[in-house]
């Protein structure tokens, strides 16, 4: 890949222009600025285009064109640079536990890396909700991380990451319905390695089919080290400072609030979600 064009990217570059050894603090360095630097966004997807989670047509978009995208986008790249930087990286896809049980499908990617020996569970595509660093791949492990605590688990011989310790939880995540100290699962994964081929169907199923979140709903969500904001469902959702913020926007409102909290432009014409809201 473009590795050096990366690294400018997301502000990992010195004056030497050296790669950094493949280090736990490097790998925490480097999932830190990727989230940083791309918004989580399905602009592609609402604007009636398809997701290419070829390397190259990732770069394209998010290297050349400045945009975001989202799990599969996102973590197709971040194995990419991980690889290139010298790291043990595996591809798993995961189920995200929102709604009915029976609906849960592998519709999410996430990295298992290997340093000194050591797993641990890397993944910049999880939207605001989502981790802003890795975190050891072991059974009772936590982390708190700006507002929010994880915990993995293993149920059924799947492993679970959960989250507590924010109202963002129930005020910004909704369908989640928590209270601020209440745990919600986020999503299980398997340790059996994908292939290129299955995260090309994963991505397929995630970006066309009519009942995926993605199609249904514009959603851009970025996360920082000090700030979560999340826009989905016409609600826009901040957590900085310990404190939440939410407004509902409304659809005229969009591209307005789209720019100044995004810095990006939405698509021309009606969204592919404007359809879905007519039939209703």
């Amino acid at each position: 890949m473009r590795l050096h064009d990366y690294l400018q990217r997301v502000g990992m570059t010195d004056a030497n222009h050296s790669v950094p050894p493949p280090t736990v603090e490097t790998l925490r360095r480097l999932h830190v600025a990727h989230r940083e630097a791309f918004l989580f966004e399905n602009l592609s997807i609402q604007g009636g285009g398809s997701i290419d989670v070829a390397v190259d047509a990732i770069e394209r978009k998010f290297l050349d064109d400045g945009r975001g995208g989202y799990c599969f986008e996102h973590n197709t790249l971040f194995g990419a640079a991980l690889g290139d930087v010298g790291f043990d990286v595996t591809a798993l896809l995961g189920r995200v536990r929102r709604g009915p049980r029976e609906g849960w499908c592998r519709t999410h990617m996430v990295l298992r890396v290997i340093v000194g020996g050591q797993p641990w569970l890397a993944d910049v595509g999880f939207g605001a909700l989502g981790l802003l660093e890795p975190m050891a791949l072991s059974e009772g492990a936590t982390t708190s991380q700006v507002g929010l605590t994880y915990a993995l688990g293993r149920e059924n011989g799947l492993w679970v990451l959960s989250c507590s310790g924010s109202p963002f939880l129930h005020r910004g995540a909704e369908p989640l319905g928590l209270d601020g100290n209440a745990t919600t699962d986020l999503y299980e994964f398997s340790e059996d390695a994908q292939t290129a081929g299955d995260v090309e169907v994963a991505n397929h199923y995630t970006s066309t089919h009519p009942g995926s979140i993605f199609r249904r709903t514009l959603t851009i969500q970025r996360t920082t080290r000090v700030e979560r904001t999340l826009l989905r469902s016409g609600m826009l959702t901040r957590y900085l400072g310990g404190e939440v913020t939410e407004h509902t926007v409304g659809r005229d409102e969009l591209p307005r609030v789209v720019r100044e909290v995004f810095g990006v432009d939405l698509p021309a014409g009606p969204l592919v979600f404007d359809g879905y809201a007519a039939a209703t």
